[in-house]
């Protein structure tokens, strides 16, 4: 016991890692795994290269050297934690290997280059993702609820002031704003997400007819001018070529995608304990 427990730490280590081996071969007894490590001409200029790419210069013998030592340092513990089964029930290693097959379906084939007429057709088909939405400019003035007993008295009160003026007072008045006072060019979308939906619905029933009020949003009160409100526009193809080109090529490599894997998809049974729901909700279609 006294000599048990003068061993070093590692010589322990070893002592328990050589039974774990030979537990391993115990219950494996067949050929072991490969313990040659084969390092290729093109893996070792790839060495290189990513060496030369980060410290601007090619490594030296020695540098060389410890850098395969490394890469095989990796594929060791790598073949041995295979050959452990560490990488079972490693959900993480599941979904990175998932991950790489499906890159592996989605390079299986490369996809044809559309012609004049696909284009041309998948344009119409799909005309209203590229319609041009009605976008709004505005400025506004900010009154704060927070800051103001009444802000919808002080703004009906501002708006007076505000009808008669003719410069740039409009952006001395009000109380401070964290976002900006003016906007060019948004959409609906745009402004909801900036100021909240009941703000953003409020502004198509203004016109262009001066400052007007009070219009509430998710911060507090508003004066608001419209300068211009655009129409809906159906843009030619020549304006969204490009757009639709990609839509187009990425609408039919996901579609060969599906395809590939629905194939190998097919190979496999899926069996489900037996709750209505469950069965339900996974039927193939």
């Amino acid at each position: 016991m006294t000599l048990f427990r003068n061993l070093r730490p590692l010589v322990i280590f070893l002592l328990l890692g050589g039974g774990v081996f030979a537990l391993e071969r115990w219950r494996d007894p067949g050929d072991p795994p490969s313990r040659t490590i084969e390092v290729t001409a093109s893996q070792l200029q790839g060495i290189r290269e990513r060496w030369t790419a980060q410290w601007g210069r090619p490594p030296t013998a020695d540098e060389l050297r410890g850098l395969v030592e490394d890469a095989a340092k990796e594929e060791i513990l790598y073949r041995e934690a295979l050959r452990l089964g560490l990488d079972r029930d490693d959900t993480i290693v599941r979904r990175r290997l998932a991950q790489k097959m499906t890159f592996l379906l989605e390079d299986v084939g490369a996809v044809e280059s559309p012609t004049e007429d696909d284009v041309e057709a998948y344009h119409v088909m799909h005309a209203a993702r590229y319609r041009e939405p009605i976008r709004t400019t505005f400025a506004h003035v900010f009154l704060s609820d927070e800051r103001r007993p009444d802000p919808a008295g002080d703004a009906r009160v501002l708006l007076r002031e505000l009808s008669t003026a003719t410069d740039d007072r409009w952006r001395q008045l009000g109380d401070p704003f964290m976002l900006r006072r003016e906007y060019a060019g948004r959409t609906d979308q745009e402004i909801a997400d900036l100021f909240g939906r009941q703000f953003a619905e409020a502004l198509p029933t203004l016109g262009t007819v001066g400052w007007q009020g009070p219009i509430p949003s998710a911060y507090g009160t508003h004066l608001v001018l419209v300068v211009s409100r655009t129409t809906p526009r159906e843009p030619s193809l020549d304006e969204v070529r490009h757009r639709v080109v990609e839509d187009l090529v990425a609408d039919r490599r996901r579609g060969q995608n599906e395809a590939a894997f629905a194939e190998v998809r097919a190979r496999y049974e899926l069996r489900l304990p037996a709750e209505p729901a469950v069965e339900q909700s996974t039927e193939q279609p």
